[in-house]
């Protein structure tokens, strides 16, 4: 399937937390592998002399490709093993730079067009890029997976920090960093919302002018993206039913969350942030999965470059424009 998530802000550095022979390692083998004068690489004493072996070189079909791990970090990405999945923040527009020698370091997710992710973790986060030798790799949110030759077992994380650009992914498709640990678990929620550019054109944006989405299967207008889902997606909450007075009762209305709480809507589509964006203007869920589009500022759903003017529950036969 086609990657369509963009990229923008890079994170920024992370407080290391390994013992000094794994950050000297993970240092050294990040300067052999994608520096300008690489090295021969050295597997850790710890790793049996066969950490690199012990990466899988792809995906099982009998087995999901991606799956939540336990970490000192917190919960993560893990491959097959339960062995840590990475992001490099030099992957722009989440297409792989780390090849030849950076990928023996840093082996990269391959899968097949089968492949899936387990029970729990939001698939609409997660879509494949082609390699340059051709094989699809698996991107979370918008960040190419990789392991890391460094680890050997399940909640190694020896990886992470290394020279800076290679971090391990929480289950929402984030990179986890210093920045990243130091946001608030969940976007600030706020019932105001406006009109703010994009290059998609103009969409409705919350209060800090992120952009805000709808969800397809949403379209009964109840929501149906909670739990796991609602970490990769925070829905736009409200502290009561009561409708702000600024908004627009023929364009906005309230519904009960799926978690518990009232939630925003706009037409019939329950309206969510995306975590993936950092800045006003960000889009990287466009797209998202066929299932996550723009809330345009008359209600409806901006696909294909369109906006589709749904305005209330009460009127999807006359506005059925195949969601």
């Amino acid at each position: 399937m086609p990657y369509q998530l963009g990229t923008h802000n890079k994170p920024g550095r992370i407080s290391r937390r390994r013992t000094a022979a794994a950050s000297l390692f993970a240092g050294a083998l990040f300067l052999a592998a994608c520096g300008s004068d690489p090295a021969p690489l050295v597997a850790p004493a710890d790793a049996s002399g066969d950490a690199a072996a012990a990466q899988p070189a792809e995906s099982s079909r009998s087995l999901p490709a991606a799956t939540v791990g336990s970490s000192e970090l917190g919960d993560i990405l893990v491959g097959e093993g339960g062995l840590t999945l990475y992001g490099f923040t030099n992957d722009v527009d989440a297409i792989s730079v780390c090849n030849d020698a950076c990928a023996d370091a840093w082996p990269p997710l391959i899968v097949d067009e089968d492949w899936s992710v387990a029970p729990g973790l939001d698939l609409g986060i997660f879509a494949t890029t082609t390699r340059d030798d051709g094989q699809l790799q698996l991107v979370a949110g918008k960040w190419p997976l990789y392991f890391f030759a460094g680890d050997a077992s399940a909640g190694d994380i020896n990886g992470q920090g290394s020279g800076d650009v290679w971090f391990a992914v929480d289950t929402g498709g984030i990179l986890i960093t210093d920045d990243a640990a130091a946001a608030p678990a969940e976007a600030p929620t706020t019932g105001l919302v406006s009109t703010g550019s994009t290059e998609a054109g103009d969409v409705l944006v919350d209060a800090n002018g992120l952009s805000l989405y709808g969800f397809t299967p949403d379209e009964a207008g109840a929501p149906t993206c909670g739990g796991a889902c609602a970490d990769a997606w925070p829905p736009v909450t409200l502290p009561s039913a009561d409708l702000p007075s600024d908004l627009d009762p023929e364009i906005f209305s309230v519904v009960e969350g799926i978690d518990g709480g009232f939630q925003l809507k706009a037409g019939k589509w329950p309206l969510y942030r995306f975590a993936g964006d950092a800045a006003p203007g960000d889009i990287n869920g466009q797209g998202s999965g066929d299932n996550w589009f723009l809330a345009s500022p008359e209600g409806g759903l901006i696909q294909d470059g369109n906006a589709a003017a749904e305005t209330s529950d009460t009127d999807e036969g006359e506005a059925d424009n195949g969601y």
